[in-house]
């Protein structure tokens, strides 16, 4: 069986729709395929989770420059996702300076408390794809004007990056020129997250732990202001939708995003992936939009290290070798269905599947 469990290419084609262009040529050359979703806490988190039980639902919430909108969330039994993008994301902005400079998680913490009164007593939060530098001080200011008992909750981070708030590799530094900051915003935006800190974190306990810049320091503000704990974003995805009882049975892995580069290796979801089929022993097929590393490079630059042991990354195929980027920016589906092409030649070839795996 082939198993596919392939990130969105952000901006251009989303996880499922990865998966269905794939499936097609796969199944046409009689190979049994499953497609589980995959999302880092980030954008897709909520669809992916909704294909495996959780319920979807809606509300109107404080957008990051204070306009309506509307933001998705899931809940499990007394378990709540909040996608944080869904009500604070870069896509809902114009970057530039002033926005990076305004925007704030205020509709975020106006979805916690919504899943508060609707008796959510774990609130999982994926914090990813933000447009926010605010060290989520907006977040906390809206669940405390809603006046919600945060007493008897438990929270949890989900993310894929572990910088922490401020400093080289802080929130601002990195991620806010990604958000419309020119040096001279990011620079104040560095100022204003420190002085937030020495606020919320006089004892410097939380500032510096692994993904508190998550968000533009959202991460800070729920494990410094709500004791929230820290997990990886992809592997409670990955967890949720029961990946490795699915890749138990497969022969081959395919997984993928818009750029397969060192990134991806550094805890995003199709890194994820690589690490737990190595660990089952299945070799795996990179489909992405662009290509920074190729087949061998994850066993010759992270093969001795914790989580790659054992990773096989058979082949690599990028959008980008089959079509002008323009048409892959345009027409990824279409792309992505010669690729598949290409992908079931190679499953046969090299003997990975012989179109009778269940």
């Amino acid at each position: 069986m082939i198993l596919i469990a392939s990130d969105a290419f952000k901006g251009t084609i989303g996880s499922l729709e990865v998966a269905q262009s794939l499936r097609g040529p796969c199944e046409e050359a009689g190979f049994p395929v499953t497609a589980l979703p995959l999302a880092d806490g980030g954008e897709g988190t909520v669809d992916a989770l909704v294909t495996c039980g959780y319920e979807a639902d809606e509300v109107e919430v404080t957008g990051p420059l204070g306009q309506p909108v509307t933001a998705r969330w899931a809940s499990l039994h007394e378990t709540a996702v909040i996608e944080m993008a869904q009500a604070s994301g870069l896509h809902l902005v114009d970057p530039s300076p002033q926005t990076a400079w305004d925007a704030h998680t205020y509709g975020t913490g106006e979805l916690i408390a919504h899943a508060i009164e609707y008796g959510c007593t774990r609130i999982v939060v994926g914090v990813g794809g933000s447009a926010t530098s605010d060290g989520g001080r907006g977040a906390l200011r809206a669940v405390k004007e809603a006046g919600v008992d945060t007493s008897g909750v438990a929270f949890t981070v989900a993310c894929d990056v572990d910088n922490p708030l401020t400093g080289p590799r802080g929130a601002a530094e990195v991620f806010g020129p990604q958000k419309g900051a020119d040096p001279a915003t990011v620079a104040r935006l560095e100022e204003r997250l420190a002085r937030w800190a020495d606020q919320l974190d006089p004892a410097g306990r939380v500032r510096d732990m692994p993904g508190a810049g998550a968000a533009g320091g959202l991460g800070f503000a729920l494990m410094a202001g709500l004791g929230a704990d820290r997990v990886s974003g992809a592997e409670f995805v990955l967890s949720a939708v029961g990946f490795d009882e699915q890749v138990a049975r497969a022969s081959v892995v395919v997984t993928g995003e818009g750029q397969f580069d060192e990134q991806t290796l550094g805890g995003k979801g199709p890194g994820t992936v690589i690490a737990r089929a190595g660990a089952a022993g299945v070799p795996v097929i990179v489909v992405c939009g662009q290509a920074k590393l190729r087949a061998g490079d994850v066993r010759a630059g992270r093969g001795e290290q914790a989580g790659f042991a054992g990773a096989e990354v058979a082949e690599v195929f990028a959008l980008t070798d089959f079509a002008p980027v323009q048409q892959c920016i345009a027409e990824p589906g279409r792309v992505l269905q010669e690729v598949g092409y290409a992908l079931a030649t190679t499953v046969r070839d090299r003997g990975f599947c012989d179109g009778t795996s269940q």
